[in-house]
């Protein structure tokens, strides 16, 4: 375990920074209701689901990975590559699924980064530069735009505004859609020649990777930086869903009712497909979205895997270099050469 000392200014910084992120959040919240009557017939529906029956992908996916496979690329260069997503949402906009691709001069068989990024993420200039870097030590990157952001927000919305709100169906259903998603783009990368694939999510996306890893046996490195792993906390305790849980709470939905889905949508509920000694997870000291404790569990019930702990809240950009300096040392067979040998 890799541990940081607290620093008072640190916390102090942490807290204004996610306490303006969060204001946010929860003034957005406001534009969104709540439906009781389709959340419980959706929570009946999936009620004897197992894990595995809830991310399999569904019928006509191979069609749409045959369409995949006609998509040319000889001589490997940056671009976008865009499908039909395997599950449609109400949002004409999200039903695509969009990835950035930045190939190295290795091409489709070195190694492959998928980059995921947090919820209501606005800008990749920092995607885009951490994308330059691993290029130049010869991986290739893929960046998901996540549901309901980037190219996939709907007209009228900001980005990821519609990701996680008082509408639990859209809410859980979106993360489905990306662990879908990204279990077909895994099949094209591999159908291309790829042998060695790594995810570094942060919050949100951390989330959506901690459930691909669960079931997708092609991915084989994961970093999770501060992932939501609890979503019954997150919804009934943070401070950037107060908006949301008055909603609920208006609407009759209360603890009780979301936590029978939980087996369904926490990675805390499931080991990981590739061995544990291939996970990566770090928790800021700070953060009361995906706290130390909950982050520290799923190291422990994953056990054999790396965790570390910065001083920094849920918001900040520390622990992402911080995860690849750790990687290089954790498997430098991997990435301290550069080579993905």
């Amino acid at each position: 375990m890799l541990r940081h000392l607290h620093r008072p200014l640190h916390r102090l910084w942490a807290r204004a920074l996610d306490d303006a992120s969060f204001g946010a959040i929860n003034l957005l919240h406001l534009r969104h209701d709540a439906d009781a009557d389709g959340f419980r017939a959706y929570i009946a529906r999936w009620a004897s689901a197992s894990f595995d029956d809830y991310y399999r992908l569904p019928e006509g996916a191979e069609a749409v990975l045959d369409a995949l496979r006609d998509v040319e690329t000889p001589e490997p260069k940056a671009g976008r590559l865009c499908f039909a997503s395997p599950l449609t949402s109400p949002a004409a906009a999200n039903n695509a699924a969009v990835y950035d691709l930045f190939p190295c001069a290795g091409g489709w068989r070195a190694p492959t980064m998928l980059l995921t990024h947090g919820l209501m993420s606005v800008s990749d200039v920092g995607y885009r530069l951490w994308a330059a870097h691993w290029n130049a030590r010869g991986w290739n990157v893929v960046f998901a735009h996540l549901p309901y952001h980037y190219a996939r927000r709907p007209a009228g919305t900001v980005s990821g505004e519609l990701a996680v709100t008082a509408d639990l169906v859209r809410t859980v259903e979106g993360v489905r859609q990306a662990v879908l998603e990204m279990r077909l783009l895994l099949r094209w990368l591999s159908g291309r020649g790829g042998r060695l694939f790594a995810g570094w999510g942060t919050s949100y996306g951390a989330w959506v990777l901690a459930l691909l890893a669960s079931v997708e046996p092609l991915l084989h490195r994961v970093a999770l930086i501060e992932p939501i792993l609890d979503v019954q906390a997150a919804i009934w305790e943070s401070p950037a869903c107060a908006t949301m849980r008055r909603t609920l709470r208006r609407r009759g939905i209360v603890p009780e009712d979301t936590a029978a889905h939980l087996r369904l949508c926490c990675p805390l509920h499931v080991p990981p497909r590739m061995e544990p000694r291939h996970v990566l997870i770090l928790a800021g000291l700070y953060d009361r979205i995906a706290p130390p404790r909950t982050v520290r569990a799923l190291h422990e019930k994953w056990s054999g895997s790396h965790y570390g702990e910065f001083a920094q809240g849920h918001v900040g950009y520390r622990l992402l270099p911080e995860s690849f300096r750790l990687a290089a040392e954790l498997w430098p067979e991997d990435f301290a050469s550069g080579t993905g040998s």
